[in-house]
């Protein structure tokens, strides 16, 4: 922290230095635009008293007009008894030149430039030059410019060497955040002996605890999967082996009862699988024809709940197409339309129909089953929750698929929400970028 301190503090005061340095070095540069050298300076006096004293008042007007523009100033020339041979100096000349009680010369008296000229017989002349002072009116205008063009620039400098480190750092915690585990800060950046560096070296072995701990993880779900599952297969293989011999009617009734039990932890123990899996799953995405998508979809679960009467319809032609991994997205929308389905019951009616908003298309799943309580919208999408009594006496389900689809959608970056139909029955919505 301390480095890192004096790394700002020296930045900040450099770049002080540099602003007024610039400040200083316009400021010099103007005034020394508007002077005239002092041999240039006598050059023309020395030829304006000739003159004068050569060929009179009118040559000597007309020659200091001529230098009058060359010089870009005013010129005023005395003879040593104070008389003007030219214009006379203003009266407010002297009081605005007055050295100010600092004793400090004002802006006209410091930028004047006086000149002694000895003509014939020694005759001395005093030879006052005034720069024009539309030129001097720039030098504030400029000198505030350039300082405000050294401020930017320096300021510029001061924000990326603070924030591209940080920008560094954001870009890689949201790369982790995203999924992906292998995210890390370069070494060049952990590297560093300030601050920023041993954040940067911190946020590494954070991911690194984070990666091994969601790898272990995935391995264990992996294990407990394949050790539940084999004994599952001997009970079921001993079932069958019961019902064929030894088997009585009543007998072979709770056999099939606990075939269906064995099922149903089959397929619990396959969904917590890809509930764990879908913490690191790196999509694949890719352009879904949404329509033709949904259609098969539609197509496959009318098959299977045709035996119960069940109607599924599919409506909306808008929008075509979306960007997404087409076997996640199956995934999660045949998850919500079965358990469509089941709640419907035999006989019930199903409606799926899509929609563009905003450049967000829109996939609504409406059965016209009991629906939920309105407290208890958003806990059905959370793992192993039971959203009413009536459903969990009906479904002997654990909610984990409607989590499933949730994680699912986000993982696209969209949003998956539920509400209860005024004419009864859930409606699902389903939000996803238009591709």
């Amino acid at each position: 922290m301390k480095n890192t301190f004096l790394r700002v503090f020296l930045v900040v005061l450099l770049s002080n230095i540099v602003v007024v340095s610039i400040g200083l070095g316009m400021v010099q540069f103007i005034q020394k635009r508007n002077q005239v050298s002092a041999d240039l300076l006598g050059d023309v006096g020395v030829q304006l008293v000739a003159g004068y004293e050569k060929f009179g008042i009118t040559s000597l007007q007309e020659e200091t007009e001529k230098a009058e523009k060359r010089l870009s100033g005013t010129i005023y020339l005395y003879q040593e008894n104070g008389r003007p041979l030219l214009k006379a100096l203003p009266r407010n000349f002297r009081e605005q030149n007055t050295p100010s009680a600092t004793s400090r010369p004002s802006a006209d008296f410091l930028h004047s430039q006086f000149i002694q000229v000895i003509g014939g017989d020694n005759v001395q002349y005093l030879l006052i030059f005034k720069p024009n002072p539309e030129i001097s009116s720039l030098a504030p205008e400029a000198v505030v410019g350039f300082s405000l063009l050294g401020l930017l620039v320096s300021s510029g400098v001061l924000a990326y060497w603070l924030l591209g480190p940080l920008l560094k750092l954001q870009r890689v915690a949201r790369s982790f955040g995203q999924g992906d585990m292998t995210a890390r800060v370069e070494n060049k950046l952990a590297r560093r002996s300030d601050a920023v560096g041993k954040l940067a070296r911190e946020f590494n072995e954070m991911a690194v605890r984070i990666d091994t701990l969601l790898s272990s993880k995935e391995r264990l779900m992996r294990d407990v999967s394949h050790e539940l599952r084999t004994p599952l297969a001997r009970i079921e293989v001993a079932l069958t082996i019961a019902e064929d011999k030894y088997g009585t009617e009543a007998q072979r009734g709770y056999l099939n009862r606990i075939r269906t039990e064995l099922h149903e932890l089959d397929e619990l123990i396959g969904q917590v699988l890809t509930l764990s899996r879908l913490e690191a799953a790196s999509l694949i995405k890719e352009e879904v024809d949404l329509q033709d998508f949904l259609g098969d979809i539609v197509e496959d679960v009318s098959f299977e709940s045709q035996l119960k009467g069940i109607s599924v319809t599919k409506i909306g032609r808008a929008p075509k197409t979306i960007l997404g991994d087409p076997l996640q997205l199956r995934h999660a929308i045949e998850n919500v339309l079965r358990n469509a389905c089941f709640y419907a019951g035999c006989n019930g009616v199903i409606e799926v129909e899509t929609q563009e908003k905003a450049g967000t298309a829109f996939i609504y799943v409406r059965d016209n089953g009991p629906g939920v309580s309105d407290d208890k919208l958003e806990k059905i999408f959370h793992a192993f929750y039971r959203s009413s009594e009536a459903r969990e006496a009906n479904s002997g389900g654990f909610g984990v698929g409607l989590t499933i689809s949730q994680r699912i959608i986000s993982a696209h970056k969209g949003q998956i929400s539920a509400k209860n139909r005024q004419e009864g029955g859930l409606e699902v919505c389903f939000q996803l970028p238009v591709a």
